[in-house]
């Protein structure tokens, strides 16, 4: 009975040869699909990373560059302050001693003084005028370091893209031009400078009875400010953000990457893949002599 039973199976297993095989490569082709998709879609995704990571590298840099030329022309802005402030007190001790020496205290001191001071105020007030005129050169050489930023940062990082704005000289429209939003402030004239030993001039004039002294001292002011003022270069006006800085003050990059096909069957890829990402930046936090700017991220975007 055994063995009868054994020929049966044996029998209805002959038309079923080969079933098993076919299944498992049906299973094993589909499990190798999903594992070949699953590979192609990790490496598009960490693409997309690594090209948003070096769009926003690239606007944050532009921006950090802008931010270095306006805290260098804030630098700039303050050292013309303290020209001035300088200038200020150098008048003040000359108004000291003018009004001792005229009523007959220290005159030789005034004299002296008076030399010292004519050469002192004409050179801190043409060191003045040349830290502003080094601010407008940096003011019109910031751009082309931006562009230079963002061209070396995107071969280094294979990244083709364009900034925006793009335009670093144009017109100044605060719309299309890459420029640092600055203006030149209100301006500050020599005069106002001198004015305490100016001040001082004026009320010995106004004594109805001048003494020998007076009248030396008052003549000898009178040549100094007289040779100062002929040698004055004009007002300065150093550069101010304008009042819309914060809107306009801004650079955008728009780049994209490449993502290289991966020789997986199945997948049937042909072309390669672009990855898009924008990312927005801009200077902030500082003032026109205050030399705290920095730069930040406020848009990022992923195509």
């Amino acid at each position: 009975m055994i063995g009868y039973f054994s020929r049966q199976v044996a029998r209805a297993r002959e038309g079923n040869r080969g079933q098993a095989t076919a299944l498992f490569l049906v299973v094993a082709a589909t499990l190798l699909a999903v594992i070949f998709a699953s590979i192609r879609l990790h490496h598009v995704a960490t693409a997309r990373v690594a090209t948003a990571d070096s769009v926003d590298a690239i606007a944050l840099s532009a921006a950090t560059w802008e931010a270095r030329c306006l805290n260098l022309i804030a630098a700039l802005n303050d050292g013309a302050s303290q020209c001035f402030r300088i200038i200020r007190w150098i008048c003040v001790v000359w108004a000291a001693l003018a009004i001792a020496a005229a009523f007959g205290v220290g005159a030789p001191a005034f004299a002296e003084y008076t030399r010292e001071a004519r050469r002192l105020i004409a050179g801190y007030w043409n060191t003045a005028h040349l830290l502003v005129a080094w601010s407008e050169k940096i003011r019109k050489t910031a751009p082309y370091l931006v562009l230079g930023e963002v061209a070396s940062l995107s071969n280094r990082r294979n990244i083709a893209g364009i900034l925006s704005p793009l335009n670093p000289g144009g017109p100044h429209d605060g719309k299309n031009t890459l420029e640092l939003h600055l203006a030149p402030g209100p301006p500050i004239s020599l005069m106002e400078a001198i004015a305490p030993v100016t001040g001082a001039l004026n009320r010995l004039k106004k004594i109805r009875f001048l003494k020998g002294a007076m009248k030396s001292v008052i003549a000898l002011l009178d040549a100094a400010l007289r040779g100062i003022v002929g040698t004055n270069k004009g007002p300065i006006r150093m550069l101010e953000p304008e009042e819309d800085f914060p809107d306009r003050q801004f650079v955008r990059f728009t780049g994209y990457a490449t993502v290289p096909d991966l020789p997986i069957p199945f997948l049937e890829e042909k072309g390669r893949r672009r990855v898009i990402a924008e990312a927005t930046a801009e200077p902030y936090g500082g003032g026109s002599a205050e030399m705290t700017w920095k730069s930040r991220l406020t848009e990022r975007g992923k195509k």
